[in-house]
């Protein structure tokens, strides 16, 4: 006889729910390949090109999630009267062969504050470190963005980055917009690497700031970064007032 502390309860789980869920594995699965992606469903060693270090275990995303938050520290953090909050986002590895990360829900709708959301990474890309970038990058813009709410298009970095692109008169997707820059801006602009316009080198310089240490390094290297630098100090000193 089992002891009632033992009694595991049993959850009754319908057709349509193991149906729902199943269907949204292959959604998921559909976007990590794109609307322009072969959405091949079986694993043959003749689409199977990445090396181990390549392949999205969990090993492996939690070193590129290691290596984001060394360049951005900020990544994952809410901040809730004024107060930041590191929520780390619980990751679902897929079994396909997408390149894209993307992310599914930046928290629970039922709690904004201290909920974690979802990223979804492709365990078969051809760069697993730029589909991890593709889902964090994802993951910044919507919570950047519901932080906004009505005033999205003009408050924040959602907003100033708006604003720019309606400037320039671009047109499309907005977020992939953001998604390309961002990868630019950890990939190039850490290092050194000006690949970025002026403009949202500006904008994530304010927003999406590298550790002190990398900025020290980068004032070094060129004038472009000397400016963004001072602008620092001159909008510390005038917080002061």
């Amino acid at each position: 006889n089992a002891k009632s502390s033992e009694v595991v309860e049993e959850v009754n789980v319908g057709k349509e729910e193991i149906l729902g869920e199943m269907n949204t594995i292959r959604q998921m699965a559909k976007m990590t390949c794109g609307r322009q992606g072969n959405q091949f469903p079986i694993f043959t060693r003749e689409f199977y090109h990445c090396m181990e270090n390549g392949t999205g275990t969990r090993e492996n995303v939690m070193e590129v999630l290691r290596w984001i938050e060394s360049i951005d520290p900020g990544a994952f953090c809410r901040v809730h009267k004024n107060v930041p909050n590191r929520i780390v986002p619980y990751v679902l590895l897929l079994p396909t062969y997408g390149d894209r990360g993307f992310c599914w829900e930046p928290f629970d709708r039922y709690n904004r504050i201290t909920s974690r959301g979802r990223i979804v990474i492709p365990m078969y890309p051809r760069d697993l470190k730029i589909s991890v970038l593709m889902a964090v990058a994802d993951l910044r813009w919507q919570v950047a963005k519901e932080k906004a709410s009505f005033d999205w298009m003009s408050d924040g970095l959602t907003g100033h980055y708006y604003q720019y692109l309606e400037e320039h008169k671009m047109k499309g997707d907005i977020k992939q917009f953001f998604i390309d820059d961002y990868i630019l801006w950890m990939t190039k602009e850490s290092m050194g690497t000006q690949k970025l316009e002026k403009e949202v080198r500006g904008i994530f310089w304010r927003y999406i700031p590298f550790p002190q240490e990398t900025k020290d390094d980068l004032k070094k290297r060129s004038l472009v970064y000397q400016e963004l630098y001072q602008r620092d100090i001159n909008r510390s000193m005038s917080d002061g007032y």
